[in-house]
């Protein structure tokens, strides 16, 4: 079963970042040329909600289901700066931008206009793309799982 959950874990970054790309760009174009916010356009960002989050249920699951002797020596877990990332900042910070995207998506539903409901996408999903960018795995995340 983990190795099954680390394959998803590995992989769907690929299709979740490809995703957030497009949902921004988007957006963006919208709050900033006035165009017309479509369902089509918020069923993307729901969907960007929907794969942030099962995401971050899968690396919660992994990270608390198999690894339960993690947390007994929190000193030489701080000290190691390989250990610190994969099971502190690492989950921190995903778990700062699900918030993020869950907030942004929340305050995009109630905007009265294209403008108002494209503007908190982009705030809200920028900012936990850069901070989720900061502690993605990246020399995992670029090799094969």
């Amino acid at each position: 079963m983990y190795t099954g959950l680390l394959h998803l874990h590995h992989w769907m970054p690929f299709l979740w970042l490809l995703l957030m790309f497009v949902v921004l760009v988007q957006n963006f174009l919208v709050w900033k040329s006035n165009n017309e916010f479509t369902a089509s356009l918020a069923r993307q960002n729901k969907i960007a909600l929907i794969l942030t989050h099962i995401q971050v249920t899968v690396g919660l699951i992994m990270l608390f289901g198999f690894n339960t002797d993690m947390f007994s020596d929190m000193g030489t877990l701080m000290g190691d700066a390989a250990l610190r990332f994969k099971y502190v900042e690492h989950p921190s910070m995903m778990l700062i931008g699900a918030v993020l995207i869950t907030i942004g998506n929340a305050k995009s539903k109630r905007g009265e206009d294209g403008k108002s409901k494209a503007k908190p996408i982009v705030v809200f999903f920028a900012i936990a793309l850069v901070l989720m960018l900061s502690r993605m795995p990246w020399s995992e995340f670029l090799q094969g799982a």
